[in-house]
């Protein structure tokens, strides 16, 4: 008969301390053993240890909405770092932190730079209505969303180091910002060469090696700066005859480069040349050639470019693949 009052006494305790947490707590979206200035975006662990791994898509990601370790049991859930905690957690952890209950209307303005080549960068009144995907990106997206297209036309990841473009991202990148980079079509071609302080450099670079370490920079470049560094897959050439509906894919190796070094570093990819490809397989090569790749001003078909139409459905493409790859940045889709 004594362990009545006992009882009564541990619930009525626990339900005072309920509310107390209920209260103090769980509102602002971050744990009891988190500062409350991580819900602007520390992510999930220290920024040495976000940008030494991976995803460091946590940080600032969710400015208010709880990011960070344990974001997903606050309330908040909108950091990219919560479900994974940290850098290994980062590029796969939107879900997580989406099904945190925080709602869109919790995500901060971001940021979305692009490096890549012909293929990716945008074109102003082209008379044959040329277009890279990069220029179309932002109709996927809602007003929060800002893209800053930096691709240009016959850049390979190295030359654009070379000319210093990467570090000019890097210098306006800020933390919670993305950075999707596509190179390859320009890397496998073993004849072109190109000038750079009086060199010739040659526009190869090996898809196993020296492509792999050329976009490693990128990749560590934006985990310095806590914002999150995205492999995009090089779409494949028009290579088809007649109205076949199985296309070549030249790029494969240079795809497959990207694919691995994703796992290898532990950061997103969004397999574009895949995408692609199914895409290309479907509608078959006379499609393809009529309203999907460049008609030059001679009429002949570019088998390397695009038309405003097939670059729009290539942004597509891209735009679900940012849900393919967990990140935070699907939920920003109109």
């Amino acid at each position: 008969m004594r362990i009545r009052p006992i009882f009564m006494t541990v619930v009525l305790h626990s339900f005072i301390a309920g509310i107390g947490f209920a209260s103090g707590g769980c509102g602002s979206g971050a744990p009891e053993d988190q500062p409350a200035a991580q819900t602007t975006g520390s992510g999930g662990g220290s920024a040495t240890s976000s940008s030494s791994g991976g995803g460091v898509e946590g940080a600032s990601s969710a400015s208010g909405a709880g990011a960070g370790a344990g974001a997903t049991t606050g309330g908040g859930g909108a950091g990219e770092g919560g479900a994974g905690g940290g850098a290994a957690g980062g590029p796969t952890s939107a879900a997580g932190g989406s099904e945190g209950g925080g709602g869109s209307a919790e995500l901060p303005d971001v940021a979305v730079y692009i490096a890549g080549d012909s293929t990716v960068q945008t074109y102003v009144n082209s008379a044959i209505h040329q277009a890279g995907w990069g220029q179309m990106l932002g109709e996927f997206f809602d007003e929060r969303v800002r893209v800053d297209n930096r691709a240009i036309g016959g850049r390979t990841a190295r030359r654009y180091i070379e000319e210093g473009r990467l570090d000019d991202v890097l210098e306006d990148i800020q933390r919670g910002d993305y950075f999707l980079v596509q190179f390859g079509t320009n890397d496998s071609n073993k004849t072109a060469t190109y000038e750079h302080d009086g060199n010739t450099i040659p526009y190869y670079l090996d898809p196993e090696t020296d492509f792999k370490s050329y976009l490693a920079q990128y990749i560590k470049g934006a985990q310095a700066r806590a914002a999150t560094p995205v492999l995009v897959t090089p779409p494949p050439r028009r290579s088809c005859s007649g109205d076949s509906h199985n296309f070549g894919n030249g790029l494969s190796a240079y795809a497959q480069a990207m694919r691995e070094l994703g796992e290898e570093m532990d950061v997103a990819v969004i397999d574009l040349n895949a995408k692609t490809l199914a895409h290309l397989n479907s509608i078959g090569c006379v499609a393809a050639g009529e309203d999907f790749f460049l008609i030059r001003a001679d009429g002949s078909v570019d088998s390397t470019h695009f038309n405003e139409t097939g670059a729009r459905v290539m942004a597509g493409l891209v735009a679900d693949g940012t849900e393919d790859a967990g990140l935070l940045l699907a939920r920003y889709r109109k």
